[in-house]
């Protein structure tokens, strides 16, 4: 199991849009992928987990990995909460 704290960077939160993206991400890993919070635990492979989780910027949350690619779901995860999703969507389209 690897864990690091990292900090929401997107401008407008994680809504739908960055959510689905976060999801698709963390499907591609075997590795149980959460985010942990004060209050929550939120499965980032669960959509409906991220957005339940009005996770806004400046938010710390402790993200979580536990499998055999954990390392690389782990740097995964840190590279997407530390840029604007908003502005990375607006640019794959």
């Amino acid at each position: 199991m690897v864990r690091a704290e990292m900090t929401v960077e997107s401008a407008q939160g994680i809504h739908l849009a960055p959510a689905n993206l976060i999801a698709e991400t963390a499907d591609k890993f075997a590795s149980q992928i959460h985010f942990k919070t004060e209050y929550m635990d939120l499965n980032a492979k669960s959509i409906i987990n991220l957005v339940g989780g009005t996770l806004r910027k400046g938010d710390k949350v402790l993200c979580v990995c536990n499998g055999p690619d954990e390392k690389e779901a782990l740097e995964a995860m840190r590279e997407l909460l530390s840029q604007d999703l908003d502005a990375l969507l607006e640019d794959k389209s």
